[in-house]
């Protein structure tokens, strides 16, 4: 079975493909990205540089390699299980570019900028004053998860230009027990305050939920500095985001929630400027958004701020 996958492989990727006696190589614009060696003993794909597939001849161990990290799925007397093992005596930076988009990512979430007068300036919401947009941001958090990367280097691989693929899960937790809701059904966004339920239990958390899925553009710089084998690396650019979907959710104390799907006029686009600094797998950042939250003069003005950290090649 894992050598007929590895024959689909190889045929769904046949752009210059030469065979040698024992060895497959597939190549992509001169590039080799596929290869496939056939031993006595077991059969190893890799892919590209950061991935690696050996199964042995009898099928009953299977080392898949992503960067540092091997897993071992092993079929023993008791079962199948999975072990897994890091790699500490390969390097973390080699000659080769190393960028370091792709991983897990958390952020906290502050709204900069507010503006409210577009409630001021109408007499119809009057009622409607106050810093609703006012963020909680022990509970405003973002996950991004960044699936993809590619990088194209200079010639001594110092420096690279970033781009790649993810999808960021952000939450907006109100401060004050207020949810939002468009004014007559499509309006524009206006606070709703959430009074205490029937046994006096008052709200515990009430938030706007927002998907996107993301693009960066960025200049990765490889620092001469090092932390044990580790180079300290400068990232700076531009975050591109498409709009997925979002909802408002509340909950009260009690357990009680409620949940509530809606464009809620957020920007179709998003641009945010990000500047990282790190050693190895572990990285700070900060995302700017030089997009309001809500489309103009659909709501309050107000551009997330997120400050976080991420993993990048776990």
């Amino acid at each position: 079975m894992k050598q007929l996958l590895i024959l689909i492989l190889c045929c769904v990727l046949t752009t210059n493909l030469f065979a040698q006696t024992d060895t497959t190589e597939v190549k992509v614009l001169k590039k080799n990205v596929v290869t496939v060696i056939e031993d006595d003993d077991k059969v190893q794909v890799a892919v590209g540089e950061g991935v690696e597939v050996i199964t042995d001849d009898w099928g009953d161990t299977t080392h898949v390699r992503i960067g540092r990290r091997t897993f071992k799925v092993i079929e023993g007397h008791n079962g199948t299980y999975v072990r897994v093992e890091k790699d500490n005596n390969r390097p973390k930076w080699s000659g080769r570019f190393n960028p370091h988009w792709a991983g897990l990512e958390v952020g906290v979430n502050i709204m900069t900028g507010t503006d409210y007068s577009i409630y001021n300036s109408n007499p119809e919401f009057s009622d409607y004053d106050g810093d609703f947009l006012d963020l909680n941001p022990g509970k405003s958090l973002t996950w991004n998860l960044n699936f993809a990367e590619f990088a194209f280097k200079n010639e001594r691989k110092t420096f690279g230009v970033v781009t790649g693929l993810g999808l960021s899960f952000n939450d907006y937790t109100f401060n004050d027990p207020v949810t939002i809701e468009k004014y007559n059904g499509d309006g524009i966004i206006v606070p709703v305050n959430l009074p205490n339920d029937n046994d006096g239990h008052s709200i515990k958390k009430s938030k706007l939920h927002v998907n996107y899925i993301t693009a960066p553009l960025m200049l990765e710089v490889k620092t001469p500095l090092r932390m044990g084998s580790s180079r300290m690396y400068l990232a700076g650019g531009v975050i591109g985001s498409l709009y997925l979907g979002s909802h408002t959710k509340y909950k009260y104390y009690k357990g009680d929630k409620e949940k509530s799907k809606s464009g809620y006029h957020v920007n179709r686009w998003k641009y945010e400027l990000t500047g990282r600094i790190g050693f190895g797998d572990f990285c700070i950042f900060a995302n700017y958004s030089m997009t309001p939250l809500f489309k103009d003069g659909k709501g309050p003005e107000g551009a997330p701020l997120m400050i976080g950290i991420s993993f990048p090649n776990i």
